[in-house]
């Protein structure tokens, strides 16, 4: 007893693992969209799927989501942040430096050099140690890194100049951000194309993959031929898309250069209030705004890349309805779950947003994030409840998202599948002089591949 109690002492996260890790969910965008998309979405769906080959290519596309999209997070972006920290604007002297964690501060820092400099400060006595970190260590066990950001090596790096600081992090920031989007949402727009032409080589067949097992070969193709004509330029399309909001969301960024002014007018002085929705949690994380942008992106590409109407359709519903159910609905949920916890359990987990509230926040008030949760909690601002309450909220919301986007779509979506390539057949059998086939209502699709009307 006495040494389980030891290794908790010794290793808080042996307790608090559960907590931990929901408090790294919640925090970020990119890893609850994972959790989503994976366990809620592609999974169901992936196993829902109408034959093998939708099944395979659903199959890729979750590969190629989690191995671009949620990978990359912890594979490129330590990286890319050291990278343009060191050589692009020359702040550090080596990959190594820990002074490249300037970057992670925030936007709303960046507006003037003394608020930069209270919070660079801030961050320097902080000592934080990460999986590169660790691995300098363990190659160079002789060597002592210095974990802690060095404001006094950062400004020397600008001559002692405030305002060149502030420019170059500026600079740095975008530099990575618009590299992400590039990275990140420009490769997830071409996977449909890339996974059509998958589809084509490994099956013989043009079509939606959906329909391969309801019609014959001819007839799938031939509701293809629009998408088959025209591919090259509905990827040119998506691409055009894509580099216009990329480089939207990147100005957008860049309004934190310029201070408040009349003469910036009161469009870049919006963005520039805003400018920490683009911010990144740890450097890594995209924030909610920029990522619902992004993919918002990739969804236009996935319906230019439908091969057609029902396909296109069937994207539709999945992403519309997905993408409006996970940015809204687990905002939604997230706030009526904490208006019932603090009026039933008088639990303390709604923002204070001040007397003037409005109407918005009274009917659904902001909430906050596990992460202060827990720090209050730990400082004993309020009861452990609140902890647990929080915690709960956030599975059960999740849990919601994942059955609701998991099996209702895709069984609703089947069905509009099954009923349009019916209507098709039907129409075709029309055209080909069966008006007076013994049946007087649409063709099923085993009748017609059985050839039972002649």
């Amino acid at each position: 007893m006495q040494f389980a109690q030891i290794n908790q002492k010794q290793n808080p996260s042996f307790k608090n693992g559960f907590y931990n890790t929901t408090r790294e969910l919640d925090s970020s965008v990119v890893l609850s969209r994972a959790l989503v998309d994976g366990c809620g979405a592609t999974i169901p769906w992936i196993i829902m799927a109408n034959n093998s080959t939708e099944r395979k290519e659903k199959a890729r596309r979750l590969l190629f989501d989690y191995a671009i999209a949620y990978m990359s997070p912890f594979l490129t972006l330590p990286f890319t942040n050291r990278l343009f920290t060191r050589h692009l604007v020359k702040l550090t002297k080596s990959l190594w430096s820990n002074n490249h964690k300037a970057i992670h501060i925030s936007n709303a820092y960046l507006k003037d050099t003394e608020s930069m400099m209270k919070e660079l400060y801030r961050m320097s006595k902080k000592t934080t140690r990460g999986p590169i970190e660790a691995l300098y260590n363990k190659l160079n066990p002789s060597k002592k890194y210095e974990q802690k950001i060095n404001v006094k090596e950062l400004l020397e790096a600008c001559g002692g100049d405030k305002e060149k600081l502030r420019q170059k992090l500026i600079k740095a920031k975008n530099a990575v951000f618009i590299s992400d989007c590039i990275f990140t949402f420009g490769i997830l727009g071409s996977v449909p194309f890339i996974n059509n032409e998958i589809t084509k080589k490994q099956s013989g067949q043009s079509g939606f993959s959906a329909e391969m097992s309801m019609a014959d070969k001819d007839i799938v193709e031939n509701r293809a031929q629009d998408y088959e004509k025209t591919k090259r330029k509905r990827y040119l399309t998506f691409l055009g898309i894509f580099g216009s909001i990329t480089l939207a969301m990147s100005l957008m960024g860049f309004a934190s250069i310029y201070p408040k002014s009349r003469a910036c007018g009161k469009f870049v002085n919006m963005f520039r209030d805003r400018a920490r929705y683009f911010d990144y949690t740890k450097g890594i994380y995209m924030s909610r705004l920029p990522f619902f942008l992004g993919y918002l992106s990739d969804m236009i590409a996935v319906l230019l890349a439908s091969r057609n109407k029902t396909e296109r359709k069937d994207q539709a519903i999945r992403q519309g309805v997905g993408s409006a159910v996970f940015f809204g609905g687990d905002l939604l949920l997230g706030s009526l779950f904490t208006n019932i916890s603090d009026r039933v359990f008088g639990t303390k987990l709604r923002r204070d947003t001040g007397s003037n509230k409005s109407l918005m926040d009274k009917i659904f008030p902001k909430v906050k994030p596990l992460r202060q949760v827990m720090e209050e909690v730990e400082q004993g601002k309020i009861p452990k409840i609140n902890k647990q309450a929080s915690a709960g909220i956030f599975w059960a919301n999740m849990l919601i998202l994942m059955v609701s986007l998991g099996f209702a779509i895709p069984t609703v979506i089947n069905k509009m599948i099954k009923k349009d390539v019916e209507e098709d057949v039907h129409s075709r059998s029309q055209n080909l002089g069966l008006t007076n086939s013994p049946y007087n209502k649409p063709l099923k699709i085993e009748e017609f591949i059985e050839g039972k009307i002649q």
